[in-house]
């Protein structure tokens, strides 16, 4: 069976996972599996990406109509690189 090694966990992250384990009377190992085999969650979280991706959209074009002659963050990235 594969090993997964993770550093640098802000000490939040961590506290709270913790927190998870001992509610869900689980190791930590065994919480994060659950967490990262929480198919739910990861549908909750598609949901509200697909919910915030369509106000970002009007919101984009609510400013291309406000600031019309603005240029496009594309065309200044190509720019800025091919400047070099």
């Amino acid at each position: 069976m594969p090993n997964l090694t993770v550093r640098r966990i802000p000490k939040d992250i961590y506290r709270r996972l913790k927190e998870s384990a001992r509610r869900n009377q689980r190791s930590l190992n065994a919480e994060m599996l659950a967490v990262l085999a929480d198919e739910d969650g990861w549908a909750r979280r598609r949901l509200a990406i697909a919910q915030t991706l369509p106000k970002l959209r009007r919101l984009r074009e609510e400013i291309a109509r406000k600031y019309p002659g603005a240029p496009d963050s594309v065309t200044l990235i190509r720019e800025d690189r091919d400047s070099r």
